[in-house]
């Protein structure tokens, strides 16, 4: 008669089973000393993490976390890292929403990158005394941040989002504003003193948007302004002394408007000739940025018997003393609605004065992206 023990098996079977390997815990993400600030940098680069690492070194000044799946971040997240952290990456996650409040353990934190997540809203009332870059290009934002908190902040990235307007005064918490790009949005128009204030601002993107018309006095309070980018929007003519009288522009950027050759456009016509030197054309889809100087590529596109002409090439008849004087003299091809001799220049972007390297890749005039 055999002999059952049915309550026995489970522990023999389980006795027989080789004994468990502790898992090792996730590698931590690499890390070096950052040759240009001469701090510990992080790399936790599209490492598939689903959360902030803890096992982070104490002394982390830059931190990158870009290219994972974080769904959201928290306080709690950041509080092993030291307080003079200063750079940090979290561009290619999947962030729907972000509060600033969320790196308030991070007093240092000059850099804060956000972009190409999806976010749709960016809470920013909490207090980061030493942040000068927020970068939120590609997010879907249908409306500007209030800016609250951010009293350092001199670069503000919003390229390709879901902006439709701005409200005066749009940018009068972050004063020390000396980029802001808002390429790539669906702006139609913008009121009067939408930069109000921004006296220290340097460059101005405004290019790829729907704007069809611009307010005379836009630009009355950027009296550091050197690059202004309208290329690629919906403008027909300018207003009279739109642009300050005596102010001198290192780059602006006219070109892909439907400009409307008829006595509206004289003013931008007389502009254009007295400021050759500083219209230029961006050449788009390079790995490096390339600009020409370009006056002649402003082209009327209405009506019919200017289309493709070079603004400085119209002759309006107006009534206006200048109707009857000379163009200025330069070789030029009709068919081809080019320059015989383009002069093409690659450029160095400029930054403000500083000893320091620039933190993040640098921001050159209209690049599109």
């Amino acid at each position: 008669m055999a002999v059952r023990f049915p309550a026995l098996l489970p522990l023999i079977l389980a006795a027989l089973q080789p004994a468990a390997v502790p898992t090792e815990p996730p590698p931590p993400c690499p890390w070096e000393m950052n040759k240009v600030k001469d701090i510990v940098e992080v790399n936790c680069t599209g490492q598939d993490l689903g959360a902030v690492p803890v096992s982070l070194p104490e002394d982390t000044g830059i931190l990158l976390l870009n290219a994972n799946r974080l769904l959201s971040v928290s306080t709690a997240a950041f509080q092993t890292l030291p307080e003079d952290t200063g750079i940090l990456l979290l561009n290619a996650n999947r962030l729907l929403f972000v509060s600033t409040a969320t790196f308030q353990t991070l007093p240092a934190l000059q850099v804060l990158d956000l972009s190409d997540n999806g976010l749709q809203a960016v809470l920013t009332e909490a207090l980061l005394p030493s942040l000068k870059e927020l970068l939120l290009s590609h997010n879907a934002l249908e409306a500007l941040p209030a800016l609250q908190g951010l009293p350092a902040l001199t670069r503000l990235a919003l390229a390709h989002n879901k902006l439709q307007a701005l409200a005066p005064a749009a940018f009068r918490a972050v004063l020390q504003l000396q980029d802001l790009d808002l390429r790539g949005n669906a702006l139609q128009t913008l009121p009067e003193d939408a930069f109000m204030g921004l006296r220290a601002l340097k460059d101005l993107d405004l290019s790829d948007n729907a704007l069809k018309e611009l307010p005379r006095g836009l630009l009355q309070d950027l009296v550091t302004l050197e690059t202004l980018c309208l290329s690629g929007n919906r403008l027909r003519a300018l207003p009279s002394g739109f642009f300050p009288e005596g102010h001198l522009f290192a780059y602006v950027f006219l070109t892909e408007n439907p400009w409307h050759c008829d006595c509206d456009l004289v003013y931008l016509r007389s502009w254009i000739l007295g400021n050759e030197g500083s219209v230029y054309e961006p050449e788009r889809g390079l790995g490096k940025t390339k600009v020409e100087v370009a006056p002649e590529k402003v082209l009327c596109q209405s009506p019919s018997e200017h289309l493709q002409k070079p603004i400085i090439r119209f002759k309006p008849n107006c009534g206006h003393v200048w109707d009857a004087e000379e163009e200025e003299e330069y070789e030029y091809n009709d068919e081809e609605s080019t320059p015989t001799h383009p002069l093409v220049a690659s450029l160095s972007p400029v930054y403000p004065p500083s000893s320091e390297e620039p933190t993040t890749a640098p921001h050159t005039p209209c690049e599109s992206l």
